[in-house]
């Protein structure tokens, strides 16, 4: 059965005031983000994820694990409607910078939330630690600033896109970090540096779902799309930063302000490294293990 109060406790929410707020919104948002990994090492060893409420609760409240977009995402909107909010699960498309377009199928899901004065907030838990924490104010075109970035609501092929201002890097970390290749300094920056033009994250429809809606793309997520199937990762953020495993590569990265970020930590892992600091800094201590293609021993 579940329990809100084990939820909370979860999330380390449980002093959050219970009425249905803008403030309660964003501090539920950044507890759970701080405190629940987006991850998905159940697909290298694991067992394969259902799109069932009930079970996903276990796994994450009961088994103290994390979980997919719809994992989260879908927890979160149980838990805001028992705060009295509004909630609607929306369909999103991620957009692929590289041959700019959306996916053709929706392999996530975001949630508009609706305060009793009529205000709208876009939602999201689930992105993976590199989006927004804080609720986005529905509004095109309005510029919000939050910790982790800088980002704005747009419109592109019948969508309406989350957008990310591009953010620069500190030069220090030039000094200290050293990349083996392109490739690898490609995974660890991303998208996040030397770029001043807004990026599309991903494009949302408007039109309210079901839970069971998300079957398709919680299926793509695990047997089709080549990055999920091809990369373990586990994210986690806060206010002050981010940090991530990815495959081997285990990094942190600080937030100086909205436009600036600087990467705090790097380290090339071995396979016993990689369940120590699943456990240590995800919280994630696997039962299972891991099976994994390509990484050092």
């Amino acid at each position: 059965m579940m329990q809100i109060e084990k939820l909370l406790k979860r999330i380390k929410a449980e002093s959050v005031d219970r009425r249905a707020s803008l403030d309660s919104l964003k501090e539920l948002c950044m507890c759970f983000v701080s405190n629940i990994p987006f991850e998905t090492t159940d697909m290298f060893g694991g067992s394969k994820k259902l799109l069932d409420l009930n079970r996903i609760y276990e796994i994450i409240v009961e088994e103290g694990r994390g979980g997919f977009c719809c994992d989260l995402n879908g927890l979160f909107q149980w838990l805001l409607k028992q705060f009295g909010f509004q909630v609607k699960m929306l369909k999103a498309f991620y957009y692929q910078q590289d041959k700019q377009s959306f996916g053709e199928i929706s392999d996530h899901m975001t949630l508009l939330v609706t305060l009793e004065n009529g205000d709208q907030y876009l939602t999201d838990v689930g992105w993976g630690g590199s989006c927004f924490a804080h609720p986005l104010r529905m509004k095109i075109g309005l510029i919000q600033s939050q910790p982790n970035g800088v980002y704005r609501l747009g419109k592109e092929r019948g969508l309406i896109t989350v957008e990310k201002k591009g953010q620069r890097y500190l030069k220090i970390e030039e000094d200290i970090i050293q990349f083996e290749n392109e490739e690898q300094r490609s995974t660890v920056l991303g998208n996040d540096g030397g770029e001043e033009e807004w990026n599309i994250q991903f494009g949302f429809t408007e039109v309210g779902c079901q839970f069971s809606d998300f079957q398709e793309g919680h299926n793509y997520a695990q047997f089709q799309n080549e990055f999920m199937v091809g990369n373990m990762f586990a994210v986690l953020q806060n206010e002050k930063g981010r940090k991530f495993l990815f495959n081997n590569l285990y990094y942190e990265k600080e937030y100086v302000n909205p436009e600036t970020i600087k990467l705090k930590t790097f380290k090339q892992c071995s396979i016993a490294e990689m369940y120590e600091i699943l456990e240590r800094e995800f919280g994630l201590k696997l039962e299972f293990e891991l099976k994994l293609k390509k990484f050092i021993q």
